[in-house]
């Protein structure tokens, strides 16, 4: 394909192209993430009526606006830091969260990093409706990034000697993680896939219907086109009691940082 195309062709279409990625990234995703978010709420409220859920997204700075919606029940959520209410819960701040974000084919998934900023695809949503450079899933995801507000709640010491207590704590972290997440491969028969690197339980979304999309865009409202992202909720709740004993470990692990 790009052997067939000019140069005289890109030139001419360049600005059409530029003004068409711009509009997947900024118009297109932000309707379907605000729709995804109302849907996970609706299920979650369905689904486990006498749970509170918390939703989050995410607008993570890349080529294009590149998003993500974290979701988890309230309950999984530290609620002791200095920053945190009964009225306001992030989820940063959870011992285990769910996230629904594109997976670039061609980036590693940093075990130090939740965000996956470094993508070579420069326009995410495209993984919505084909797997050519990616592919959107709903990863669970056990917290490392509490571990730096324990440590600094706890300490009083110099940036030197914190910098190596929390690499410390994160290698130990690390390890604690992997062999958590290891125990449970009976999610694989539910469809779910464990990392290479054994950082994250995840289900890949199958492409959603680009002209079901089309047409339900178009009348204001994304229900049926839709249905990919709702099925893989379904199944996630239908194995939630999996993912609440491993955050239950984390939460043990945590509270074990806390007394240090």
């Amino acid at each position: 394909m790009k052997n067939e195309m000019s140069i005289e062709h890109v030139l001419n279409n360049l600005s059409n192209a530029i003004n068409i990625g711009h509009f997947l990234e900024e118009m297109v995703s932000e309707k379907l993430f605000s729709t995804i978010e109302r849907m996970t709420q609706n299920q979650q409220k369905l689904s486990f009526p006498m749970m509170q859920w918390e939703t989050m997204i995410w607008d993570v700075c890349c080529s294009f606006e590149h998003k993500e919606l974290w979701f988890a029940p309230k309950q999984w959520i530290y609620s002791n830091l200095e920053n945190s209410s009964d009225e306001f819960f992030n989820i940063s701040q959870s011992y285990a969260f769910f996230k629904l974000a594109h997976h670039d084919k061609e980036s590693h998934y940093n075990a130090d990093d939740n965000f996956m900023t470094n993508s070579s695809n420069r326009l995410p949503t495209s993984s919505f409706f084909n797997h050519d450079n990616g592919y959107i899933t709903i990863k669970f995801i056990l917290n490392y990034e509490l571990i730096d507000q324990l440590i600094d709640k706890n300490t009083n010491i110099s940036k030197a000697d914190f910098d190596l207590k929390r690499y410390q704590a994160r290698r130990k972290w690390n390890s604690f993680r992997a062999r958590t997440l290891m125990q449970y491969q009976d999610l694989k028969k539910c469809g779910f896939e464990l990392d290479d690197y054994s950082t994250f339980w995840a289900l890949k979304i199958e492409p959603l219907n680009s002209d079901l999309f089309m047409c339900e865009y178009n009348q204001g409202l994304l229900y049926h086109s839709l249905e990919p992202i709702l099925c893989a909720i379904k199944r996630i709740n239908e194995n939630f009691n999996i993912f609440d004993e491993m955050q239950k470990k984390a939460e043990e692990y945590y509270l074990e940082i806390e007394k240090g």
